[in-house]
């Protein structure tokens, strides 16, 4: 059975401390098209929930999936205290096999560039073409090279302070390798002076300084129209000092 290796249970209480919800901007962009989709929505790899539950709460008929059971875990808690009910469940993208047509697909914050390698990229586009309504929408973030740490190879610390008194120091080490961007994550609990529990994480994250790579890939997968698009900005275009482009995939 496939398994994933990262964000897990520390990882993803730093990642609830430091992005507990999602950015303004960023969330009215994806709203935009969530108004304007006449049919239900899909959010793959939606994490703990920071697009998922607000737009559940606005009554929109959004279901959405996860790899990760500790981030899975989270959105459960949290919509159990906003008394939401969401259509959730656990699975890999590739691996996407539902009944459901949907009017709109979004994967927001670059989680799209955790799949590096091409074949897996391919099903991925292919599974999300397949489970689209015949004028469905796709809307995806890939990240530039300017998203990657200006500090590579250098190691760097951050401190996260729980209620209970105990703190997570996250040590951070990234580096980049054509256009791979790996980065290597420890997490220590920290309780009093001690050193109570250490995960230890290596994330991929591909880098589409050209987007033609994936203009390509859409185009062969079916896709009909295909726009580049400003984060977070429907009427404009990317330029070169952006870190994130986002693609407006029409079936």
């Amino acid at each position: 059975m496939k398994k994933l290796d990262t964000y897990q249970n520390l990882c993803t209480e730093v990642y609830e401390l430091s992005k507990p919800h999602a950015p303004h901007e960023a969330y009215q962009f994806y709203r935009s098209y969530a108004s304007e989709a006449k049919g239900p929505i899909l959010e793959p790899m939606c994490g703990t929930g920071r697009f998922l539950l607000p737009l559940a709460e606005e009554n929109f008929d959004i279901h959405g999936f996860d790899a990760s059971h500790p981030m899975l875990e989270r959105l459960h808690a949290k919509a159990s205290i906003k008394n939401l009910k969401p259509n959730v469940w656990h699975g890999f993208i590739e691996d996407l096999n539902q009944s459901n047509q949907y009017q709109l697909i979004f994967i927001p914050s670059g989680s799209f560039g955790l799949i590096t390698e091409k074949t897996d990229i391919q099903r991925a586009l292919k599974t999300i073409y397949e489970h689209l309504n015949d004028s469905g929408l796709f809307v995806f973030e890939a990240e530039t090279f300017n998203a990657v740490p200006k500090t590579l190879g250098t190691w760097r610390g951050s401190r996260w302070q729980k209620k209970d008194g105990s703190f997570i120091l996250l040590s951070q080490l990234a580096m980049l390798d054509d256009e791979i961007c790996y980065s290597i994550g420890k997490y220590e609990l920290i309780d009093g002076n001690s050193v109570i529990q250490t995960e230890i994480e290596e994330y991929k994250i591909r880098i589409y300084q050209d987007p033609n790579f994936l203009l390509n890939l859409l185009t062969e997968v079916g896709f009909s129209q295909v726009r580049l698009v400003k984060a977070f900005d429907r009427q404009a275009s990317p330029d070169k000092a952006d870190e994130n482009i986002v693609f407006e995939c029409r079936k």
